[in-house]
């Protein structure tokens, strides 16, 4: 595992550790708010990729975009965790205001240092 402490871009780093996150805990690739999926597997699909990736509604010319639900990119707890669509991640942004929380989040920066 790398050090943390030497992040310097936690956006690009939390993304790519929500990604993991949604693909290890089996998380179906469709959109939670508009039940749309991509026509492609993302670049960083795993090989079993087609057991969370539905047939219906591949409509999608996008891969789908890891959300955190708390804004809080440091916390990759699962139950903080959704798969979104760029349109829907944009209108969920708006709803909280980007980067405010829809709900409380359960850890801190601190507990990553």
């Amino acid at each position: 595992m790398k050090d943390e402490s030497k992040v310097k871009d936690w956006r690009s780093t939390g993304r790519r550790k929500a990604r993991k996150e949604l693909y290890a805990n089996y998380v179906p690739f469709v959109c939670v708010d508009c039940n749309k999926t991509s026509k492609f597997p993302p670049k960083d699909a795993p090989r079993w990729f087609n057991e969370i990736w539905p047939e219906e509604n591949r409509v999608l010319d996008y891969s789908l975009q890891a959300d955190h639900e708390t804004k809080d990119v440091t916390n990759n707890d699962i139950m903080e965790l959704a798969w979104r669509c760029a349109g829907c991640h944009k209108l969920h942004d708006n709803k909280t205001g980007i980067g405010e929380s829809t709900k409380a989040s359960t850890s801190s920066i601190d507990d990553y240092m």
